[in-house]
């Protein structure tokens, strides 16, 4: 990651919203779905918090109402390293 990566890079307002979700994570055939928080969101993204191992760059979907089988496809911008005050979040970009 460069020096200024994560949320020191945020350049669109972010709107608090601390709702549960899922995440649709994809390894080989195997396809995983992973309870996760969406801590903020704007109109590029997601800021989300879980247990969970995810890299910078990976591909993977987010469901936003347990209730709906509509998945929002996006690519891992960064991770918060263990123990920072990022540690267990993660930042998604909304793939268009």
């Amino acid at each position: 990651m460069s020096a200024m990566s994560g949320p020191e890079r945020r350049q669109l307002k972010r709107t608090l919203v601390k709702k549960p979700a899922s995440l649709i994570v994809k390894r080989g055939l195997q396809v995983q779905r992973i309870p996760c928080l969406v801590c903020d969101n704007s109109q590029e993204g997601f800021k989300i918090g879980g247990t969970f191992s995810l890299k910078q760059g990976q591909l993977v979907e987010v469901i936003l109402d347990e209730y709906s089988s509509t998945t929002v496809p996006c690519r891992v911008m960064w991770v918060g390293k263990p123990g920072s005050k990022q540690g267990g979040e993660a930042g998604l970009r909304i793939k268009t």
